[in-house]
């Protein structure tokens, strides 16, 4: 069983920030924090002026290590410099891990788009959810979950649960819509479509979606939104005053533009909070 939240660390005052998200989520849980150092090279891109590590790689854990302990006192911190890519680094590690947390806030647009590669490679092929510290995200603020009616959908909305009841948080499942566009067989007349069932068929989704969990977490007060638009700009808006947004890996559904894996992508670049990406394969016993 995971019993240990995972942070992924490197040179940049970002990574500090990812620290403090990984030891509070920790002490939420009531878990060890383990925090991980990964260079292939051995050499960090840069190191503190006044600072000539003997150990490559041993001021950025030791800084981290001492950020996360002064940051909960109560979370036992351990860590370790490993000469590896940080992606498939991160990937073994999340074997073993309840959450993996990595960082992605005051960046430049150089270290976005390499945290952004490691990022998603990470989040499509972890064994346990990924945390990325995007935005703030407001701590009085909901937990916001898409629905998709997928299996890896299920997952997000089985660990949203999770989280909103771990944190006495009110849940808001959104789904987004889009009316059909197709065509007869000479792809030049659009087919008729009746909107009202094309919506009270979202309605059925998420209900269906809901079923069970609201039953295992009945303290957790649930809001539904269906809202007609593309599914990426329906979440990143949704995400606004939340406290975080959990998708899945993958989806699909019988509506066009609402694939959740194909979004979940786009949501690591984009959401305004932070986001968790959640396996298919993960289950509520890992929490």
């Amino acid at each position: 069983m995971q019993t240990r939240i995972v942070v992924g660390v490197d040179e940049s005052d970002n990574s500090l920030i990812a620290v403090a998200s990984a030891a509070a989520e920790a002490a939420l849980r009531g878990r060890p924090l383990h925090i991980l150092h990964a260079d292939p090279f051995g050499q960090p891109l840069t190191t503190p002026a006044d600072e000539q590590p003997s150990d490559s790689g041993s001021w950025i854990l030791d800084r981290a290590v001492d950020w996360a302990r002064a940051a909960e006192p109560v979370v036992e911190v351990d860590g370790e410099v490993v000469r590896r890519f940080p992606q498939q680094a991160l990937i073994d590690a999340s074997q073993t891990a309840e959450l993996v947390v990595i960082g992605d806030r005051g960046l430049s647009a150089l270290q976005r788009a390499v945290v952004d590669t490691v990022a998603g490679g990470l989040a499509m092929q972890s064994s346990c959810p990924v945390l990325v510290t995007r935005g703030a995200g407001d701590p009085d603020g909901p937990i916001i979950v898409g629905i998709d009616g997928s299996a890896a959908g299920e997952a997000a909305v089985g660990f949203a649960f999770a989280e909103a009841d771990l944190r006495g948080s009110d849940l808001v499942a959104v789904h987004a819509w889009s009316r059909p566009v197709a065509y007869d067989a000479s792809h030049t007349l659009p087919l008729v479509f009746d909107e009202d069932a094309i919506q009270a068929g979202a309605e059925r989704l998420v209900s269906e979606a809901l079923t069970g969990w609201h039953e295992k977490h009945p303290d957790v007060r649930v809001r539904h939104r269906l809202v007609h638009g593309r599914a990426r700009r329906v979440l990143t808006e949704a995400a606004n005053g939340g406290q975080m947004l959990v998708v899945g890996t993958r989806g699909r559904s019988v509506l066009p533009d609402v694939e959740l894996g194909s979004v979940s992508s786009h949501l690591l670049h984009d959401a305004p909070s932070p986001i968790v990406v959640v396996p298919q394969a993960w289950t509520p016993g890992h929490a």
